[in-house]
């Protein structure tokens, strides 16, 4: 059952994921979902608790796929129906319900790309146990780059929206998933940087792609360029607006880039002035490829 291996992409916030993944999605045998966030709870009836006390925007993603698959349209109405669709399961699990819209969509496989997976152990946990014939992608973003965005779209600092340091936030989420990757079945895990893949997807993606056993044409490559095709790329309905990185609902288009690397030694720019990433930060980055001559 193809629905049951699906593509888990395991990054921090900020890490180019909504584009990549966005990009990945429109291979033929791929469908790249919104962040339905299917580990960070257990049933629906939790998960729609747990959002309305914390984040409410956060079931965004989950509603338009929904609506999308179930119902074959993100209206208004069709967000309705997606909720009431889901308060008439309210023990099911997160899991299940993902299962039950990759079955609808196969035998095309989905992709999950929410980063709320690597908040905490309980989610990879569930992530791992839940999609053991997974496959996981470790996608990520230098250190410096991503705390930047995190600062500015948190406010980080700035006295109005002060949440958990950036940089924190990248050295937990990419420490968590290094140490869980032995616990991946062999062949299962790959890791790639976010600007290699907006650099050069010619050379990147034919690689994730031979990785997940699927052929990438020079066709199924020019698809991939265009992730502005997905029924997810764009801003949903009032009810439903996100569900994705809003820089990107706003700007889907895939453009090259190339990305220059700062230097690790750079001090950072969104904090106190004469801050620089801490030596276990630098550490981690320099094991997954940054700073090397």
């Amino acid at each position: 059952m193809g629905h049951r291996q699906p593509l888990i992409i395991l990054t921090c916030m900020r890490s180019y994921s909504s584009l990549v993944s966005g990009m990945l999605g429109q291979h033929p045998a791929l469908y790249n979902l919104p962040e339905v966030n299917p580990f960070v709870e257990t049933t629906l009836e939790r998960f729609e608790r747990r959002a309305m006390m914390v984040r409410p925007r956060t079931l965004d993603g989950f509603y338009r796929a929904v609506a999308e698959i179930e119902f074959g349209a993100q209206t208004e109405e069709a967000i309705d129906r997606a909720r009431s669709w889901a308060r008439a399961r309210p023990s099911w699990t997160i899991t299940k319900a993902m299962d039950h819209l990759a079955a609808r969509v196969a035998p095309r496989r989905v992709i999950d790309k929410s980063p709320s997976t690597v908040l905490s152990d309980e989610a990879l946990n569930r992530a791992i146990a839940a999609y053991p014939d997974g496959f996981f992608l470790h996608l990520y973003r230098h250190p410096g780059a991503t705390t930047r965005s995190i600062a500015k779209i948190t406010r980080f600092g700035s006295g109005r929206m002060r949440g958990q340091d950036p940089e924190t936030s990248w050295y937990a989420s990419n420490r968590r998933i290094i140490a869980a990757a032995p616990r991946i079945a062999p062949g299962r895990f790959m890791s790639v940087r976010g600007e290699d893949v907006l650099a050069d997807p010619d050379r990147y993606l034919p690689q994730i792609c031979e990785w997940l056993g699927l052929e990438a044409t020079s066709e199924d490559l020019a698809a991939m360029r265009h992730p502005e095709r997905s029924p997810y790329a764009c801003v949903g309905p009032s009810s439903a607006p996100f569900g994705n990185d809003p820089n990107f609902l706003r700007n889907p288009a895939y453009v090259r880039r190339d990305i220059p690397e700062a230097p690790l030694s750079e001090p950072l720019d969104w904090d106190q002035p004469g801050r620089f990433l801490r030596p276990e930060t630098v550490a981690i980055a320099q094991q997954m490829g940054y700073g090397r001559p």
